[in-house]
């Protein structure tokens, strides 16, 4: 059973591998086993970088499965659960906890994006985390659902035993500095570009594409900034962000691309996505060099 204590430190939003168009499970082992060694701290399943919107039901529900064997309870795994309503919802977050996932991290609905108020969204996950048979972290993914969390929505949502933290992908701004100000929280980051800044506001950790490429970098800095020495953490966060940048516009596909120069069987993205450009490939490759790892 999931802890609390474990929600923390370093997590990697897996890419889901495609070959030829298919899905390739058997690539997973071995990209689970290449990160653990270099110390991350938990497995997310099917997240934006996963190209979750991408897959059907039931490989959505062979590639958690595939996480969590690869996972071999060394670490826990989210799984990612973004359904329009409410009623798909609770019963996706069943499906998920099936498969083995620990937790489910669940996207602000955003079909109709324009009625997505404060009421309708408390409704909504009060209502997933009453039926849901594993913790929920709310994911707020602005850039993908164009759905704006208020802190308030948060910190009310956070009343509910059964909601236990949230995942803020906030380009800028964002929610998470004043949530984790009123209320205790598993807060964690997903901008790669802004972790010691959350980290300061009181993020428990990150969840970032860019862990996928760069595991060392990230889990330097984090433990650069828990020992205190923020000079060090900063100088990792500039490196690590002189990567996001170099594949800003193509993030899935340069994040799959920088992963296959570490040696990782990370496939290319799935149609209609395409693969990154060559001159955004010799961006990510001078970036890659000047990480030092």
């Amino acid at each position: 059973m999931l802890q609390r204590d474990a929600c923390q430190g370093i997590w990697v939003p897996l890419t889901t591998p495609f070959a030829a168009g298919q899905l390739h499970i058997a690539a997973f082992a071995p990209m689970a086993g290449w990160l653990l060694e270099r110390g991350v701290s938990g497995f997310l399943a099917l997240g934006t970088t996963g190209e979750a919107p991408h897959c059907t039901d039931d490989e959505s529900v062979s590639v958690v499965e595939a996480v969590v064997r690869a996972a071999q309870g060394r670490v826990p795994v989210f799984a990612g659960s973004g359904r329009p309503s409410t009623d798909a919802a609770v019963e996706w977050a069943q499906r998920m906890a099936n498969a083995g996932a620990d937790a489910v991290l669940a996207l602000t609905p955003n079909a109709y994006r324009a009625h997505m108020d404060h009421s309708a969204l408390v409704r909504h996950f009060v209502t997933l985390a009453d039926a849901s048979p594993v913790p929920v972290f709310v994911y707020h993914m602005p850039e993908m659902s164009g759905v704006e969390l208020a802190a308030s929505t948060l910190v009310e949502l956070l009343a509910h035993p059964n909601i236990w933290g949230f995942k803020d992908s906030s380009p800028a701004g964002g929610p998470l500095a004043a949530v984790l100000a009123q209320a205790p929280a598993c807060g964690f980051v997903g901008s790669g570009a802004r972790v010691v800044e959350a980290l300061d506001a009181g993020a428990c950790g990150g969840i970032l594409a860019v862990a996928h490429v760069a595991p060392e970098a990230c889990v330097a800095l984090l433990a650069a900034w828990r020992a205190g020495d923020r000079d060090v953490a900063a100088a990792w966060q500039q490196r690590l962000r002189g990567l996001t940048a170099a594949w800003q516009g193509w993030g899935i596909a340069g994040v799959k691309y920088a992963a296959a120069r570490r040696g990782l069987p990370a496939g290319v993205p799935r149609a209609p996505l395409a693969e990154c450009p060559p001159e955004v490939k010799t961006r990510i490759d001078a970036a890659l060099a000047g990480l030092s790892m």
